[in-house]
């Protein structure tokens, strides 16, 4: 299913494109994220980033802050949004798209896009691991805190390049392997029976390559590792 901009919203609010063909992983995140949506921003911000991660919270905000704000009067996506605690970043004058596989994430969202009053919004159920989006019909990308999370990555990153337009931009902050001592100990404890991704930035310089993006790292935080993505100029 490739969702347009004349997709229907159902009365939710949210527009349904989720394939019944999910990896069980999947399906146990999605009861996950349902059963902790309205906690879910306080024990990230609060538990996960600086106990799991190892990571400043003031800081991590100050970087997508400084990352995102920027970004204006374009088509953005959020990809594997949540509860869409990245939307305060984004400039209102943007057209924004988030996705995300929990409708009960995508339901606490909604109220915040509609907040910012974006010059145009969607919020779609869907599976970051699948083709959704048409080619070039975004000009940034933003994967806050999840790529460690979705089973099939490198699926996901390589549609990001395909639906990124010429010269545009994938954000990504992700907890990383190979940067915090404490972290890694920790993450190479709980990673395999939590079924999360154990990423270094040799995972991250070959999924860009792969997908045909250009890598670049920008900063650390604890375990947690920005970079950039950038779809060149063929």
């Amino acid at each position: 299913m490739i969702v347009n901009n004349f997709s229907t919203a159902d009365q939710g609010g949210i527009i349904r494109a989720l394939s019944q063909n999910l990896s069980h992983v999947n399906e146990k995140r999605i009861r996950q994220f349902g059963a902790f949506m309205f906690l879910y921003d306080l024990i990230q911000e609060h538990w996960v980033r600086n106990r799991i991660h190892k990571a400043d919270p003031s800081e991590h905000k100050q970087i997508m802050q400084d990352l995102i704000a920027p970004v204006k009067n374009v088509t953005v996506l959020d990809m594997a949004c949540g509860t869409g605690a990245a939307i305060k970043y984004f400039d209102s004058s943007n057209h924004y798209t988030g996705l995300d596989i929990s409708y009960c994430m995508l339901r606490q969202a909604l109220k915040k896009a509609r907040k910012k009053q974006f010059s145009g919004f969607r919020l779609v159920e869907g599976n970051a691991e699948e083709v959704l989006f048409e080619e070039q019909s975004f000009d940034f990308v933003l994967i806050d805190t999840a790529l460690h999370m979705i089973p099939r990555y490198q699926d996901c990153i390589d549609n990001v390049s395909r639906i990124l337009k010429t010269d545009g931009t994938l954000l990504v902050g992700c907890p990383t392997v190979g940067i915090n001592q404490e972290f890694d100990a920790l993450w190479n404890k709980i990673a395999p029976k939590r079924h999360l991704n154990v990423l270094t930035e040799s995972s991250y310089e070959s999924i860009c390559s792969g997908s045909g993006m250009t890598y670049q790292r920008i900063q650390t935080n604890g375990s947690m590792m920005y970079f950039k993505g950038i779809k060149p100029i063929s």
